[in-house]
C-alpha cells in the first residue's frame, strides 16, 4: 500500500471531479476533451491503481495532519473505561464531551468521522463500478479482479467502521452522481451487517494469500476471512435467536487461517516492536494503516500522533491518559512472567517509574529514561537521580511511540496495526468458548500468554471463567487500539463498566452509539421522511 498511496494526492483531486455530472442543457458550451471524468479516466492499469489508492486514503481519518490522533483516538478511545483524557484536553469541550457523554449530534468529531468512512465508501464503489468495466484491453482480467476485490474489502472496512459506532448506518453500494442519489435512508443493523460479511467474504475469494514486498501494506485472503469472521462474532452476541449459526461459521472461517495450511502467520515475541516501527508489518500484521517518514515527490504520510499521545513528563501534549486504574487491572497477576517481572504485555503498552524505564545503560526506546524526562519536563534538572518535589507516578502509554529519532521530532510516521494475529487466535478461542469448548479455547489464549505476555499457562476453567480471562486478555492485548468501547457492549457490561469508571452521564440507550450528523440529516432529505 506504501506503492500505491504516493499518487494518491493527485487521484483524489481527479477522482472528486470525476464524480460530477456534467450539465449538457446549453450545447453552447464547450468541454475541454481533457477534463478527467468518470468515463475517460480509467484508461490503463495505471489509473486503475490510482483509484485504489484513493479508496485506501480514508483508513482511520488518515487524511489531514490533525484530523488522525483527533479523529481516530477520540472516537475510538476516549470512550473506554481504560482511558481519561489528558490535562490538554480539557481545553476541546468537542473531545471531552464524547468521553463525558455529553456530546449532542452535531459533535465535529463524530461528523468527521462519518463523512470520511462515507468518502472512503465512495472511493471503493468507484474502483468496482468503473474499475470493474474497464475492458481487458485496458488491463488484465486477472488484475481487475483483484483490485475490485480490494475495494470490496475496504467498503465492507469502512462500512463495519461506521456500523460499530452507529446503530443504523446507509449502506451505499452504488457510486451517486446526484444529489438525489444520496439522498439514502437508513438499513437495519442486520441488513448492513449482511453487507458488510458479503463484501468481506467475496474479496476473500480472489485476494491472494500474501503480497509481494513491493505490494506490503495491502489487503489479503487472510485479512478478508478474518474481518468475516469477526463480524460474524459481533453479530452473533446481537442476533441471540441466530447465535449458534453464526457462531459456527464464525468457527470455520477462524479455523481456516489458525489451523489451515495456507497462512503462515506468527506472533511476534517482541510486543512493543509492532507499535513503535521497529517491526512494522510483521508476521503477525494482517492488516496495517502504513505511514512513512518518505516525503519525497510532495509525499507525506506522517503526523503529529505521538505529540498528542504523550504526557506532558514526556515532552508531548498530554490529550489522553491511562485511567487511575489500569496499572492495577494489568498488573493483577503480580510478577510471574518467566523472568520475574511482570506480564510483558505491561511494559509494552505503558510508561511509568519501573527499572526497565530507568536503566541508564539501556533506556528502552527513547533514549532516556524515565527519571530524566519526569525531571526536565517538570523541574528543568538534566539527571537520572529523582528530584525532589517532581512527580514520578504518571502511568501513560507507550503504543505509537517511535523508538527512533522521530520521538523528539514534530511528526512521526509508526504504522498503526488495525488488525493482529492475537486478535485472531482470542477470538478463535471466544468462538469456541461460546461453542462450549473452553479447553480448547485456552490453548489459544495460553499461546498469547506465553509469547506477548512470557506468562505461564492458565488451565481448568470453565466457560465463564474462559469468558473472564478472555477479558482480561483482550484488556492486555489491545489497550489503547481502540477495541474496548465496542467490546463491552457485545458482552453486555458496556453500562456497569461505566458506572464504575464514574462516566455519571452514561445512559445505556442513548450511548451505546453515536446519534447520526445533524449535517447528514440536513443534507439528506431521506431522513427527515
Amino acid at each position: 500500500m506504501k506503492k500505491i498511496r504516493n499518487i494518491g494526492s493527485f487521484v483524489l483531486a481527479c477522482l472528486l471531479v470525476g464524480t460530477m455530472v456534467a450539465c449538457d442543457e446549453d450545447k453552447l458550451i464547450q468541454e475541454s476533451p481533457d477534463d478527467l471524468t468518470s468515463d475517460n479516466f480509467y484508461r490503463n492499469l495505471e489509473d486503475a491503481e490510482g483509484a485504489v489508492a484513493a479508496a485506501y486514503s480514508q483508513l482511520e481519518c488518515a487524511t489531514s495532519y490533525w484530523a488522525f490522533a483527533e479523529i481516530k483516538f477520540v472516537i475510538d478511545n476516549y470512550r473506554s473505561d481504560l482511558t481519561q483524557y489528558g490535562k490538554d484536553a480539557a481545553n476541546y469541550p468537542n473531545w471531552t464531551d464524547i468521553a463525558n457523554f455529553t456530546n449532542e449530534f452535531g459533535n465535529t468529531q463524530v461528523t468527521a468521522f462519518w463523512d470520511k468512512h462515507y468518502k472512503g465508501i465512495n472511493y471503493a464503489n468507484q474502483v468496482i463500478t468503473f474499475v470493474g468495466a474497464m475492458g481487458d484491453d485496458k488491463i488484465d482480467p486477472e488484475v481487475r479482479a483483484e483490485l475490485v476485490a480490494e475495494a470490496r474489502f475496504l467498503r465492507g472496512f469502512y462500512h463495519h467502521k461506521l456500523l460499530l459506532n452507529f446503530e443504523e448506518i446507509i449502506v451505499r453500494y452504488e457510486v451517486a452522481t446526484s444529489v438525489e442519489d444520496a439522498a439514502q435512508g437508513l438499513s437495519p443493523r442486520t441488513e448492513a451487517w449482511e453487507h458488510i460479511i458479503a463484501d468481506f467474504k467475496a474479496a476473500a475469494e480472489v485476494l491472494p494469500i500474501s503480497r509481494k514486498a513491493e505490494n506490503i501494506g495491502r489487503v489479503t485472503k487472510g485479512a478478508a476471512i478474518s474481518m468475516a469472521a469477526k463480524c460474524l462474532l459481533f453479530r452473533a452476541g446481537e442476533e441471540p435467536n441466530n447465535k449458534a449459526d453464526y457462531l459456527n461459521e464464525a468457527k470455520s472461517l477462524f479455523h481456516s487461517v489458525v489451523e489451515g495450511a495456507d497462512y503462515s502467520y506468527q506472533l511476534v515475541d517482541n510486543f512493543p516492536s509492532m507499535f513503535d516501527g521497529t517491526n512494522e508489518n510483521s508476521s503477525e500484521s494482517l492488516f496495517e494503516l502504513q505511514l512513512t517518514p518518505i516525503t519525497a515527490g510532495g509525499a507525506f504520510y506522517k503526523f503529529p500522533s505521538h505529540s498528542w499521545l504523550k504526557v506532558g513528563d514526556l515532552g508531548g501534549w498530554d490529550e489522553i491518559r491511562a485511567a487511575d486504574n489500569l496499572f492495577e487491572i494489568m498488573t493483577k497477576e503480580g510478577m510471574t512472567a518467566t523472568d520475574g517481572g511482570y506480564d510483558h504485555r505491561v511494559v509494552g503498552s505503558l510508561i511509568f517509574d519501573h527499572p526497565y524505564y530507568n536503566d541508564e545503560n539501556n533506556p528502552p526506546f527513547f533514549e532516556y529514561t524515565w527519571n530524566t524526562l519526569c525531571g526536565w519536563y517538570q523541574a528543568g534538572e538534566w539527571t537520572n537521580e529523582q528530584v525532589a518535589g517532581v512527580d514520578y507516578s504518571d502511568v501513560a502509554f507507550r503504543k505509537y511511540l517511535p523508538a527512533n529519532g522521530e520521538f523528539w521530532e514534530d511528526e512521526s510516521s509508526v504504522n498503526i496495526p488495525l488488525l493482529r494475529y492475537a486478535d485472531v487466535l482470542l477470538m478463535y478461542a471466544e468462538v469456541l468458548n461460546e461453542l462450549n469448548e473452553p479447553e480448547n479455547a485456552l490453548t489459544w489464549i495460553n499461546k498469547v500468554r506465553a509469547v506477548h505476555g512470557k506468562m505461564p499457562a492458565v488451565t481448568g476453567l470453565d466457560q465463564q471463567g474462559v469468558r473472564e480471562q478472555i477479558e482480561f486478555e483482550r484488556i492486555m492485548e489491545f489497550t489503547m487500539e481502540g477495541m474496548r468501547f465496542y467490546d463491552l457492549r457485545r458482552w453486555g457490561k458496556l453500562e456497569e463498566a461505566m458506572n464504575a469508571a464514574g462516566r455519571k452521564y452514561f445512559r445505556l440507550e442513548q450511548h451505546a452509539f453515536f446519534p447520526i450528523p445533524q449535517k447528514e440529516i440536513i443534507s439528506n432529505s431521506a431522513l427527515r421522511k
